[in-house]
């Protein structure tokens, strides 16, 4: 039996985890398993486990593989967030069946209060007025990016923070903003090189 356990590796996958997730809320992840062998997985089960090892919820895995890959099993799982804190990490179990290893992942996740507030972002090109896609923005411990008209929306908490955009071969100071209602600003990016030393941010 050992050699067919051992024979037969399962890998975990967990994606979709937002940030940040709101304090005493459930929030969604999607957590995914694959057989070493290819075998399908279909059916069983993942657990997920909060910082102090109690399971915290569940799911099976669906009947096919995700989309564009061979093996990967697939399901949604709602998860509780804690009442309180700024952030915790979980765990996510593979509960195997005959001839498989059991395997688990860890991911963390940033808490929040209710996000009260909605920002919204303009992101143009600071030599064109041009609308800038795909612009990473960080405003703490939330994250958006611009569609292509260089919009993006964050649900967010009261406070103050520095806002950070990123876009490869361009470059933007960061931005103090304080949260106190809802509020809308338009930034600009100034485009550089390619070969410039700021070009390209290092995360």
């Amino acid at each position: 039996m050992s050699e067919i356990m051992h024979s037969n590796p399962i890998s975990l996958a967990v994606w979709g985890v937002p940030m940040p997730v709101v304090a005493g809320k459930m929030f969604s992840i999607k957590a995914g398993a694959k057989s070493g062998s290819g075998h399908s997985l279909a059916g069983h089960r993942v657990e997920v486990f909060d910082a102090t090892g109690v399971v915290v919820a569940s799911g099976n895995l669906g009947e096919s593989p995700l989309a564009g890959t061979e093996a990967l099993y697939w399901t949604a799982i709602d998860v509780p967030a804690p009442a309180t804190g700024q952030g915790t990490e979980y765990a996510v179990r593979f509960i195997p069946g005959q001839g498989h290893d059991a395997t688990a992942t860890r991911f963390s996740v940033a808490i929040a209060d209710m996000l009260e507030h909605k920002l919204t972002i303009k992101v143009t090109e600071q030599s064109t007025a041009a609308a800038l896609g795909d612009v990473e923005i960080r405003l703490g411990p939330f994250h958006a990016r611009t569609d292509a008209a260089g919009h993006a929306d964050l649900r967010v908490c009261k406070g103050e923070y520095q806002l950070h955009l990123w876009r490869t071969a361009h470059i933007a100071q960061p931005q103090p903003i304080r949260i106190d209602g809802d509020a809308s600003v338009a930034l600009t990016m100034a485009h550089v090189p390619e070969e410039h030393p700021d070009a390209r941010w290092v995360r």
